[in-house]
């Protein structure tokens, strides 16, 4: 092996972590988002007067 094919399958190593990291990060932000748009919805049924009991399905 050449020092160019060491250092290019490191450089693709290191890419494909990166990517792994990524893809995690930007799936726990699209779980995070999903859990705030769920709880700013609630919140604004409840304050246009939805009883909590339809919207929270943990107090049925």
């Amino acid at each position: 092996m050449t020092a160019s094919t060491t250092s290019g399958s490191e450089a693709d190593s290191a890419l494909d972590t990166e990517i792994a990291e990524l893809r995690q990060i930007l799936d726990r932000l699209d779980g995070l988002t999903h859990q705030a748009r769920t709880r700013l919805r609630r919140i604004e049924q409840h304050r246009n007067g939805v009883d909590a009991r339809w919207i929270d399905r943990s107090l049925r």
